[in-house]
This record gives C-alpha cells, structure tokens and sequence, in this order.
C-alpha cells in the first residue's frame, strides 16, 4: 500500500510542477516542442503500422 500512495504522490507531484512550468514563456515552449516530438513520433509509428 506505501508504495501506491508513493506512486499516487509522484504523479500528483509531477502534475503540479507541469502546471506550475507551463505559466512561463520557456515552459509553454518546452511542451510545445514536446507535443510537436511526440506527434511526429506517433506518426511515424502510425504510418509503419499501416505500410
């Protein structure tokens, strides 16, 4: 059980330090370019899935 409130307690943690990031300029950059990695990532998967 200690280990599910330490895991619960990560994520709710990491939630709060990605809002609290996503207030400044360089953050809103940071997962903007995250998004943009990730979407050319899934992309990629995606069209070797289907060729």
């Amino acid at each position: 059980m200690a280990r599910f409130f330490a895991a619960l307690l990560g994520v709710v943690v990491g939630f709060v330090i990605a809002h609290v990031l996503n207030e400044t300029p360089e953050g809103r950059a940071f997962f903007s370019r995250s998004r943009a990695t990730l979407r050319t990532f899934t992309e990629g998967v995606r069209d070797a899935y289907r060729s």
